[in-house]
C-alpha cells in the first residue's frame, strides 16, 4: 500500500458529481490543495433555473466559484489551478456526442483545443466521487423531485460508470437518516422492496397535491421524502454493485461549517443550519422545541470530505477487499453535543460576536414542553413580529418581519425529523479500521476524520464567526457598532419591562391595601439592604 494518500492521487483523473454543492466544493479544494499532482478533475453539472435564465455555461458557473475565498489557499500555491478542473454539462454522459470542453469558444479556454467526449471519459476516469443531495435545506420536499434527483439520476450515472474501463473505485456520500427508523444502524444495505422505476411511473401522472397525499403511505416509517429517497438510492447501489468496481458509502448526519479546512467556520448560505444561526444570532429565534438532553448530530464538512478521500485510497489498496464498504460519519456516538449545551454556548458567544442589524438581543431557549414553547412563540415571536411590521407600515416601509418568522417556523418544522432524538445508534467498525490504517501511514494529520478531537465550544464560536464573515459578509473589524446596537436593544427592553411593571402595579397593586402594604415592605427591605451595604462599603474605603 502507498504510504501517502497524496502520492496515490498523483496522475489520477477524477470524476466528481455534485461538485457545486457545499461539500462538493470543499472536496474540490481539498483535492487540489493536498493532492496537487492529480491530473484532471471532471465536474459534470446539472443546468439550474438560474443558469438557464442567464444563459450560463458550466464554465461561467465555475468562474464564479473560483473567485470565492474558498480557493485562496490553492491559488497561492498554483495560480493556474483552474486548468485542472474541467466542468461540463451532465447531459454529455447520457449521449456519445463530442463537445468542446465547456461549450465555449477556444479563446475563453486559453486557446485550448482539447475536447471532451463520452468515449474519452470512458477511457480516462480513474476514480469517482458522488456527492448526493445531502443538504438539509428544509424546503418543502416533493417526493417526485427527490426520487428523480437522488435515485433516477444516480441510476443513469451508474449506467455510464459501468462502461468506464479505467475506473477503480466509487465513493458515494449518503445520509445516515436514510435508515433512521432502524433501532441500530449496521454497516449494511437495508434493501427497499419498492422498485424505483415503478414508483417513478406511478408518480409521473400525479399532480403536486396527489403526490403530497400519497407520500405518507409510500414512505412508511421514514420521517420524510429526503430520507426515503436516500434509502432507495442505497438500494440501487447494492443492486448494481456486481457490475461496478469497489464502492465506499459514507453515511453522514447534518453537515455543518468547517472545523479546520479550508478555514475554521467556512460555511455557505445554501447550508441549512446556517439559516438557524443567522436567525438566532440576530435575535429572531428565541425558542426551539427539543429536549435539552437531545443531541445535535452535526458534523463539520471537512470530516466527511477527508473520509471520502481516505476511503477511496484504502479501497484501491485493500488486499482482501469487500466489494462494498459503509462508513458511518456521525457525532452523537463519538462526541455527543446536546442541544442545551449548544444553546448556552451560542447565547454566550453571539453576544461577544454580534451580528449587524439584530432584531433583538440573542437569547435562545430549548424546551421540550409544548405549552412553554408555544408561549415563547406567541410572546417572543409573533407579538414582536406583528408590532414591528405595524411600526414599519406607519413609517412607510415594507413590512417583512412576519414573513421572516413564517419562513423560520417552516425551517424548524422541517428540522424536527433530524433533531428530536438522542444518540444515533450505529456501528463504527469500518471507520475505526480505516482510522487505524491511516494513522499507521502517518496520513491522519493531513486527512483527519476523527471527530472525537473536536472541541464543541470552539467550534460554535468558529461557526458564528464563519456565518458572520462568509454568509452575511460582515466585517469583523466593525464589532463596535454591532455591540452598540445590542446595547440599545437592551436599553429598549429594560425600558419596556419597566413600563409594563408600572402598569401592572397601577392596575393590580395600588388598588388593594394588602398588596400595597406587601409591596412597600419589599421595597423598604431592599432599600434598607442597599443603604447598609453602602455604609459598609464607604467605611471600608475610609
Amino acid at each position: 500500500m502507498s504510504s501517502s494518500i497524496s502520492e496515490f492521487y498523483e496522475g489520477k483523473n477524477i470524476l466528481v458529481f455534485g461538485s457545486t454543492s457545499f461539500p462538493g466544493k470543499v472536496l474540490l479544494e481539498k483535492l487540489l490543495r493536498s493532492c496537487p499532482n492529480l491530473d484532471k478533475i471532471y465536474c459534470p453539472i446539472r443546468p439550474t433555473i438560474k443558469s438557464q435564465l442567464h444563459h450560463l455555461s458550466p464554465v461561467d458557473t465555475f468562474a464564479e466559484i473560483y473567485t470565492t475565498k474558498l480557493f485562496d489557499r490553492v491559488r497561492r500555491n498554483n495560480a493556474k489551478f483552474q486548468e485542472k478542473i474541467i466542468p461540463f454539462d451532465i447531459n454529455l454522459l447520457m449521449s456519445s456526442t463530442t463537445i468542446t470542453e465547456t461549450g465555449l469558444d477556444h479563446d475563453e479556454q486559453n486557446q485550448s483545443t482539447q475536447s471532451i467526449s463520452w468515449r474519452k471519459l470512458q477511457e480516462t476516469i480513474d476514480l469517482c466521487f458522488y456527492i448526493a443531495d445531502n443538504s438539509v435545506d428544509f424546503e418543502e420536499q416533493n417526493l417526485k423531485d427527490m426520487i428523480q434527483t437522488n435515485v433516477m439520476d444516480l441510476k443513469n450515472i451508474l449506467t455510464f460508470l459501468k462502461t468506464c474501463t479505467q475506473l477503480k473505485s466509487i465513493a458515494y456520500l449518503s445520509s445516515i437518516y436514510a435508515n433512521i427508523d432502524c433501532p441500530y444502524i449496521d454497516e449494511c444495505i437495508y434493501p427497499c422492496p419498492i422498485e424505483p422505476q415503478k414508483l417513478v411511473d406511478a408518480l409521473d401522472w400525479m399532480d403536486k397535491e396527489m403526490v403530497a397525499l400519497a407520500t405518507p403511505k409510500l414512505i412508511g416509517t421514514k420521517p420524510n421524502a429526503f430520507t426515503f429517497s436516500h434509502w432507495l438510492a442505497e438500494t440501487i447501489l447494492s443492486e448494481e454493485q456486481k457490475h461496478l468496481p469497489t464502492i465506499s458509502i459514507v453515511r453522514v448526519s447534518i453537515i455543518g461549517a468547517a472545523w479546520k479546512e479550508p478555514y475554521p467556520g467556512w460555511i455557505e448560505k445554501s447550508n441549512g443550519p446556517s439559516e438557524l444561526f443567522v436567525a438566532a444570532g440576530r435575535g429572531y429565534l428565541r425558542s426551539m422545541k427539543s429536549d435539552s438532553l437531545d443531541i445535535l448530530d452535526i458534523v463539520p464538512v471537512d470530516i466527511p470530505v477527508n473520509l471520502l478521500i481516505a476511503a477511496t485510497w484504502e479501497k484501491c489498496h485493500e488486499e482482501n477487499k469487500e466489494h462494498l464498504t459503509i462508513f458511518h460519519c456521525t457525532s452523537s456516538g463519538l462526541n455527543p453535543f446536546h442541544w442545551q449545551e449548544m444553546s448556552n454556548y451560542f447565547t454566550e458567544y453571539s453576544k461577544r460576536i454580534p451580528y449587524e442589524h439584530a432584531f433583538r438581543r440573542p437569547n435562545l431557549s430549548v424546551t421540550s414542553h409544548s405549552l412553554i414553547h408555544d408561549s415563547y412563540v406567541f410572546f417572543s415571536h409573533l407579538i414582536p413580529a406583528y408590532l414591528a411590521d405595524f411600526g414599519l407600515r406607519i413609517i412607510g416601509r415594507k413590512a417583512h418581519v412576519v414573513d421572516i418568522y413564517k419562513n423560520l417556523h417552516r425551517i424548524l418544522l422541517g428540522l424536527e425529523s433530524f433533531t428530536h432524538r438522542g444518540e444515533i445508534q450505529c456501528s463504527y467498525d469500518s471507520l475505526n479500521s480505516l482510522r487505524q490504517v491511516v494513522s499507521e501511514t502517518n496520513n491522519l494529520n493531513e486527512f483527519y476524520f476523527d471527530i472525537r478531537a473536536l472541541h464543541w465550544p470552539t467550534y460554535v464560536e468558529s461557526y458564528l464567526i464563519g456565518t458572520k464573515r462568509y454568509v452575511l459578509n460582515e466585517d469583523m473589524n466593525c464589532l463596535n457598532s454591532a455591540q452598540k446596537h445590542l446595547n440599545n436593544l437592551r436599553n429598549i427592553r429594560w425600558t419596556f419591562n419597566t413600563i409594563i411593571l408600572v402598569l401592572l402595579w397601577r392596575i393590580f397593586i395600588s388598588k388593594r391595601p394588602t398588596a400595597r402594604n406587601l409591596w412597600y415592605f419589599i421595597i423598604n427591605f431592599f432599600v434598607a439592604k442597599f443603604v447598609r451595604f453602602f455604609k459598609i462599603f464607604s467605611a471600608g474605603n475610609t
